[in-house]
C-alpha cells in the first residue's frame, strides 16, 4: 500500500466518523426544537385571544423556517465539525430563549425577540458563507443564501430598536422577503444526489416523528397532577390513537419517496402544516382538559380542534402531490378526503346544539383510523403490483 493510499483510507474513516456524529447531533438538535415547539404549545393553551395566538403561531414559523434552513445547508454542503457544532449550539440556545419570551412579547415589548432572530440569521448566514469557501458545487448559491440570511438578519437587529409597531411591520416584511427569495431561488441549487435525498427525508420524519412524541407527551402532561375523569380519559385515548394514526399513514409512504427536486418548496411547506396541526391537536386536547367540563366549552373549541386535524391531511396531500410515485394522485385523494371528513365532522358538532367537543372525540378517532387503514392498503396493494412487474422505475415530473 503506498502512502497516498493510506493518507485516503484515513482521511475516509475521520470524515465516516464526523458524519456519524452529525447524525447524533442533527437528533439533539431536534430534540431541542421540540423542547421549544412545546413551550410554544403550552404558551397557546393559555390563549384566547386570536391575535395573540397568530402571533406565536408567527414565532413558531420563524424559528421553524431556521430549523429548515440550517438542515438544507448541513444537506447540501455535508456541514460537519466542531465549527458547525458551535454554531448549532448557539442556535439551539437562542431558539430557547426566543420560545420562553414569546409569550412575554404579547403584551410587553418584542424588541429582545427581534434582536435574537437576527442573531439567529446571522449564525445562519455564517454556516452558508462556510458553505461557499469550502465547497466545490453550488458555491453561487450558498453565496446567494449568506448575503439573504445575513441581510436580513442586519434588519432584524435595527428593527430592535424601533419602537412596537414598526419594529413588527418591519419584521413581518423582513421574515416574507426572506421566504420568498429563498423559495423563489431554490431551483439554481443542484439536484439531490440519491444520498442527499435520502438524507433529507430521513431528517424531515425524524422531525416530524418527535413533533408527534411531543404532542402525546404534552397532553399526558396536563392530564398528570390530577383526578383523571371521563373527559380526560377521551382526550387521552384520541390524541394516542390519532398520533398513532398519523404516524403509520406518514411513514408507511413520505420517507420512502422520491421528491420532485422543483417542488421541494411545497414538500417542505407540506411538513410545517403536518407540524403545525400536530401541535395545534395537542393545543386543542389539552384546553379540553383543562376545561371541568367538556359542555362548559364554547363551541368554538370544535372547530380551533377541527382545523388543526384538516391542516395534517392536507398537508399530507401536498407533500404526496410534490413525491415521485404512481400513486400519488390515490393517495392525495385520499388525504383530501380525510381533511374533509374532518371539517364535515367539526362542522355538525359546532352546528348540533346537543354534541359537544367531548362527543366528537370519538367520531374525529374513526376518522384518523380509517384513513390510516386505507393509506396503508394502498401501498401494500402498489407494493404488490411492483413486486409482480418486476419494480418499475418511478415516474418523472
Amino acid at each position: 500500500m503506498n502512502v497516498f493510499d493510506h493518507r485516503e483510507r484515513i482521511a475516509h474513516r475521520q470524515q465516516s466518523a464526523l458524519d456519524h456524529i452529525s447524525n447524533w447531533v442533527e437528533l439533539y438538535y431536534d430534540l431541542v426544537f421540540v423542547a421549544a415547539i412545546l413551550l410554544f404549545s403550552r404558551t397557546l393553551e393559555h390563549l384566547h385571544l386570536t391575535s395573540a395566538s397568530g402571533w406565536i403561531i408567527l414565532v413558531f414559523i420563524a424559528c421553524w423556517w431556521a430549523w429548515l434552513t440550517t438542515t438544507v445547508c448541513a444537506n447540501r454542503y455535508r456541514m460537519s465539525g466542531p465549527a458547525h457544532y458551535g454554531l448549532l449550539l448557539a442556535q439551539m440556545v437562542i431558539i430557547v430563549l426566543m420560545a420562553m419570551e414569546a409569550q412575554q412579547s404579547i403584551t410587553g415589548d418584542s424588541a429582545r425577540l427581534s434582536f435574537e432572530y437576527g442573531l439567529l440569521l446571522l449564525i445562519v448566514a455564517t454556516m452558508f458563507f462556510r458553505a461557499e469557501r469550502h465547497s466545490l458545487t453550488d458555491r453561487s448559491f450558498a453565496r446567494f443564501r449568506f448575503l439573504l440570511n445575513a441581510g436580513i438578519g442586519a434588519v432584524f437587529l435595527a428593527a430592535a430598536a424601533l419602537g412596537q409597531t414598526a419594529r413588527l411591520t418591519v419584521d413581518l416584511v423582513a421574515f416574507a422577503a426572506l421566504v420568498i427569495s429563498s423559495l423563489a431561488t431554490i431551483h439554481q441549487v443542484d439536484a439531490f444526489t440519491d444520498e442527499d435525498e435520502k438524507h433529507i427525508s430521513e431528517r424531515m420524519a425524524a422531525f416530524t416523528l418527535i413533533v408527534c412524541g411531543e404532542s402525546f407527551v404534552g397532553v399526558a402532561l396536563t392530564i398528570s397532577g390530577k383526578t383523571i375523569d371521563q373527559v380526560d380519559l377521551f382526550s387521552l385515548i384520541f390524541e394516542f390513537v390519532l398520533v398513532f394514526s398519523i404516524f403509520t399513514g406518514y411513514f408507511v409512504d413520505v420517507p420512502r419517496s422520491r421528491i420532485f427536486h422543483r417542488r421541494f418548496g411545497g414538500w417542505t411547506t407540506g411538513h410545517l402544516l403536518v407540524q403545525m396541526g400536530i401541535g395545534g391537536t395537542a393545543v386543542g386536547v389539552a384546553r379540553l382538559i383543562d376545561a371541568q367540563s367538556a359542555a362548559h366549552l364554547p363551541d368554538s373549541e370544535i372547530l380551533k380542534l377541527t382545523i388543526p386535524l384538516i391542516l395534517i391531511f392536507c398537508g399530507l396531500g401536498v407533500i404526496d402531490l410534490c413525491a415521485r410515485h404512481d400513486r400519488r394522485r390515490t393517495l392525495v385523494a385520499l388525504r383530501l378526503a380525510t381533511a374533509l371528513a374532518f371539517a364535515v365532522v367539526g362542522v355538525l358538532a359546532w352546528l348540533i346544539p346537543w354534541i359537544h367537543l367531548q362527543e366528537a372525540l370519538p367520531l374525529f378517532t374513526v376518522v384518523a383510523v380509517a384513513q390510516a387503514i386505507l393509506i396503508s392498503n394502498v401501498i401494500e396493494r402498489s407494493s404488490e403490483l411492483d413486486s409482480d412487474s418486476g419494480d418499475l422505475p418511478l415516474t418523472s415530473a
